[in-house]
């Protein structure tokens, strides 16, 4: 371990890219994403983390009462070549069927003009078709697809544009990202629950000169790059403006195979709770990182994460990369994802506060689909063989601990 983290434990091609040329820098990355390193980068981020664990395993994070608002979340949901209109698996649907909302990072156009690619080369510039969408039928009421991601860019502004307007295409739809300003952030009302919704993205790839309008693009966790925090503010002000009692900001944001967020990326995660975000809901490692609580305002002593803000005491939560949710990227670490399940109800005060969080870990990859043998898919791991399921769980169980749960409601 010690060899690997001399090869690249600096190298990251999100704050350091260079021309595909440099053959010694791609073979090193490219090891990167083979043979992950699966220890924190340093003492003090794996005791953040074991205090962490022992709190969500404590539950004194968990406020009585019935259920009032259940949401799900899962990672990236990325081109996969083949088997996009049969990608979730019953089991999956059947895990967010009760759920009023799901979100999920849409790491791909679904631009109808364009041709979807095949080959591994085309895969610079990532399309998926309608029937990517048509998947998620049975899977919770209303479904937020973010836009905000390296990837926005694949098929170009006209793109963005299309791919916004085929997600929009079914009401049961909210999108955030897209060319105009007014994109960046959704409206969603159910069960009585006004949310705002907005998303950020580290980087986009193809970029030549401005970011879309839409498409907010900060540097969150960069030694290199500070965030423009003027920006964030105004952005979760805006969504505060259309969802007064619970913003979602889905950040794109973090290092590609890294399983433990450093200090710094922590610290703008805690930030960002401190000035109005309830809920962040990352991606882009394209593995499971931890999930932590952070008491706002005194709401539980013992969390080990206290921010202020002023207002009712309340719990925010931060779920730093929930994996890849469909992708047929090679390594285990990359197969393993998770569905989030949060269940919310409101206090004597009216804030909404949680009662349940859990964890569905889930398998990604080629013959998953239900279909051709290179047809992909996602899958509950109790749909696997318990043999080919078991180093799924234990990968899972490394980040996400005492959160896992069978339960298919």
């Amino acid at each position: 371990m010690n060899a690997l983290r001399r090869l690249y434990a600096d190298l990251r091609y999100e704050d350091g890219r260079w021309p595909l040329s440099r053959w010694d820098l791609n073979l090193r990355y490219i090891t990167k994403s083979l043979l992950h390193l699966p220890q924190p980068r340093s003492a003090e981020t794996g005791e953040h983390f074991a205090r962490v664990a022992r709190h969500l395993a404590s539950g004194s994070w968990r406020h009585e009462g019935a259920p009032e608002l259940r949401l799900s979340a899962v990672g990236d949901m990325m081109w996969i070549r083949s088997g996009f209109h049969r990608a979730l698996s019953p089991g999956v649907r059947e895990v967010m069927a009760n759920d009023a909302v799901a979100f999920a990072n849409l790491e791909t156009p679904v631009d109808p003009a364009r041709p979807v690619p095949r080959l591994v080369y085309e895969t610079l510039h990532y399309n998926a078709p309608p029937d990517y969408l048509a998947a998620w039928e049975g899977a919770a009421r209303h479904r937020v697809f973010s836009l905000c991601n390296n990837h926005a860019l694949d098929q170009g502004a006209e793109g963005l544009e299309r791919t916004r307007g085929t997600v929009l295409a079914s009401s049961q739809h909210r999108c955030v990202g897209g060319p105009r300003p007014e994109d960046a952030v959704a409206a969603l009302e159910v069960d009585g629950v006004r949310m705002g919704i907005a998303a950020v993205t580290y980087d986009i790839n193809h970029l030549v000169g401005a970011p879309p309008a839409g498409v907010p693009v900060t540097r969150l966790g960069s030694p290199l790059h500070a965030p423009d925090w003027e920006r964030l503010g105004a952005l979760i002000d805006a969504a505060r403006a259309v969802g007064p009692d619970l913003v979602v900001l889905m950040p794109h944001w973090g290092f590609e195979y890294e399983y433990w967020p450093e200090a710094l990326q922590r610290e703008h995660a805690w930030r960002l709770i401190e000035r109005g975000a309830d809920l962040l809901l990352g991606s882009s490692p394209h593995v499971l990182q931890p999930v932590e609580w952070v008491s706002i305002d005194g709401a539980d002593a013992t969390c080990p994460t206290q921010v202020r803000r002023g207002g009712p005491a309340r719990m925010g939560l931060i779920a730093y990369s929930l994996g890849n949710f469909l992708s047929i990227m090679p390594t285990l670490a990359c197969q393993t994802g998770a569905v989030l399940k949060l269940a919310l109800a409101r206090d004597a005060r009216g804030v909404l506060q949680p009662v349940d969080l859990r964890a569905v870990p889930t398998a990604c990859g080629r013959g998953l689909g239900g279909e051709g043998l290179l047809d992909a898919g996602v899958v509950r791991l109790d749909e696997l063989p318990p043999q080919r399921a078991a180093p799924h769980l234990a990968h899972a169980r490394r980040t996400l601990g005492a959160l896992l749960s069978d339960r298919r409601d």
